[in-house]
């Protein structure tokens, strides 16, 4: 059966029966992380995106630019000079503790600029590991390839399994805490002396009760790493956590989830009232390994879009900017940005706020945007690094200012963005 034999399979398995939510399509086109969350099933969102995502390949329907230069109606440069300005307004703090693609197209990691060779694709951001940070090379998906990038520009191959499928998504590539070790397909990598350790519960390559079967890497947690292996049931695995000495258990979540953008050791089950009135939110933790209950409250609103959970699993970033949602006591705390600049951004902000750490998330702030950048062709953008930190309500600039250019890719857009750490 052909990989796309299989995956036509599962979408029509996925949303059959079923409605698709709204306002699906336009997040999933946002980019990064954000993800809708209904009562639907959760199938029925991977699917969609996953149709809806290729449609990011091609160029749209708007204004077009010529000689290299875009195109825009103006709503992109008068937004984004609202958010600029605020940006530019916040008192300096120190550059951002993650990595990114910034100007000149180099990588800026503390404050401290690194040239890369121009085989990396910059549409992809960089992660920070144990020699250095985690990059793509190559400009398509089957001439992509995992790299270790050294302080000095040297790069070196990270073997990469590719699975019954074909293809690799540097989405679902994951790194240990220590930045050592690195999880990807079915294989696990040392970054050391890139040993390949094959992971337990590899699918056979048969289709199981009629679905695509593939090992699906969750993350890195304190006792382990957790993804979802074989056997497989309605398309999705059994959820298990290879221990360091080799062994796995079992760690099937309770009512909730985990999802491959969340801290793998915490599962959210988002419950919506039946007029849409209200989102009740309960999560768990993994401890011990065994999942744990963490906090549940309603929000006493309608929830849009959960964005992105603190690496310690207390803050739930959402669409609800400029307050952010507390699993822990179930409540909601503001930070200091002003709604009517959020606004201003529409979904364009969804996909790029990432968690610096525990307590604080960075914003990627642009003067310009223009949404319809024919691929090949570039736009000039100010960037400012905005950190918004919990402990304080407070937000200011991190590091410096970054003129960069953003150019359309048949893989995606050059900009300033981040990975999670």
């Amino acid at each position: 059966m052909t990989h796309d034999t299989q995956l036509r399979e599962r979408l029509t398995a996925a949303v059959d029966g079923t409605t698709v939510p709204p306002g699906l399509s336009a997040a999933a086109l946002s980019g990064g992380r954000a993800r809708r969350r209904r009562r639907t099933a959760a199938g029925v969102a991977l699917a969609v995106a996953a149709v809806v995502g290729g449609a990011m390949l091609l160029p749209g329907d708007g204004p077009r630019g010529s000689d290299g230069h875009v195109a825009d109606d103006g709503a992109g440069i008068a937004n984004g000079r609202v958010g600029i300005s605020w940006a530019r307004s916040l008192p300096e703090g120190a550059a951002p503790g993650l990595p990114f693609f910034g100007q000149g197209g180099a990588l800026w990691s503390d404050g401290r600029r690194v040239d890369v060779p121009a085989s990396v694709n910059r549409t992809v951001p960089p992660r920070t590991v144990a020699d250095g940070w985690l990059v793509m090379t190559g400009d398509d998906e089957t001439g992509l390839a995992l790299s270790l990038l050294g302080a000095d520009g040297s790069l070196r191959t990270v073997p990469v399994s590719r699975t019954s499928s074909g293809g690799f998504m540097p989405s679902a590539v994951s790194v240990s805490a220590d930045g050592t070790r690195v999880a990807l397909g079915d294989w696990l990598v040392d970054l050391t002396t890139m040993a390949v350790t094959d992971l337990p519960h590899t699918p056979s390559g048969d289709v199981e009760h009629g679905y695509a079967t593939e090992i699906r890497v969750v993350g890195f947690t304190p006792d382990g790493l957790v993804y979802e292996g074989a056997p497989f049931t309605r398309g999705f695995g059994t959820s298990w956590l290879l221990r360091a000495d080799g062994s796995t258990v079992q760690v099937d979540p309770p009512e909730g989830h985990i999802s491959q953008d969340d801290p793998a050791d915490l599962a959210v089950d988002f419950d919506y009232a039946d007029d849409n009135s209200d989102t009740c939110v309960q999560s768990w933790v993994l401890r011990d390994e065994q999942w744990q209950s963490d906090g549940a409250g309603c929000m006493g609103r309608y929830l849009g879009e959960a964005l992105a959970v603190s690496p310690d699993h207390q803050w739930l970033l959402t669409d609800d900017l400029p307050e952010v949602w507390n699993l822990h006591d179930g409540s909601w705390h503001s930070i200091s940005v002003p709604r009517q600049v959020v606004e201003t951004w529409g979904e364009r902000w969804l996909g790029r706020a990432v968690w610096e750490d525990a307590d604080s998330f960075l914003l990627p702030v642009v003067d310009q945007w223009d949404d319809q950048v024919p691929i090949g062709e570039h736009l000039d953008q100010s960037v400012q690094m905005v950190r918004c930190t919990m402990s304080t309500g407070a937000c200011e600039r991190a590091g410096d200012e970054q003129d960069v250019r953003v150019t359309t890719t048949m893989w995606g857009t050059t900009e300033s963005m981040f990975a999670a750490p």
